[in-house]
């Protein structure tokens, strides 16, 4: 019924069920925003985006994701710098973060696979001590919880997908949440 109304509406997109949707979202994940978007790749680019990295700077991922982890860097001419995964988690291994840390490098961009949630405490205090920024790839871990917090409330930006082998799907679709004003201000934009 809910979709023969929407598809009965003016609106097929960004009409008021977008703005109920994101809502929902930020209540259900614990961050301040949330910005619906055509997809995750949309939301991890505008994620990168957002934050200021550039031309020249790295980004700190894992090889073992969709492209879109590496390719959001690349969007803005900065370069994915890949470090492996933990065996068990399959997630990015935070023991082997710090030795790929350069002067160059703005952020961390875990990815949370197959609804496994990295090590987010490590990874943090990881940021913290080097100041870089963490930008979350939650596509694929809606739901997941790292210690009593769902993914995506840890990062400065996250990123969910929508696509069909996601957890919920939209049939396309991504949300960016995040709780900085600043970055929520530019995604929007």
């Amino acid at each position: 019924e809910i979709i023969k109304d929407i598809l009965a509406s003016p609106y097929l997109t960004l009409g008021p069920k977008v703005k109920e949707f994101e809502s929902m979202f930020v209540n259900y994940i614990g961050v301040k925003h949330a910005i619906a978007v055509n997809s995750g790749t949309s939301g991890l680019h505008l994620a990168v985006r957002a934050l200021g990295i550039k031309d020249g700077d790295e980004v700190i991922t894992t090889p073992f994701s969709f492209i879109s982890s590496a390719n959001a860097p690349l969007f803005e001419r900065a370069k994915p710098v890949f470090v492996d995964i933990d065996k068990d988690t399959f997630c990015i291994d935070p023991d082997k973060i710090e030795e790929k840390i350069t002067s160059r490098t703005r952020a961390i961009l875990p990815v949370h696979i197959f609804g496994y949630v990295a090590d987010m405490d490590r990874i943090l205090a990881i940021a913290k001590k080097h100041n870089l920024k963490v930008i979350e790839d939650a596509c694929e871990a809606l739901g997941s919880e790292y210690k009593g917090r769902k993914a995506g409330s840890f990062g400065d930006v996250t990123a969910f997908g929508f696509a069909p082998n996601k957890q919920v799907t939209t049939g396309e679709g991504g949300m960016i949440v995040t709780n900085d004003d600043e970055v929520a201000r530019l995604c929007r934009s």
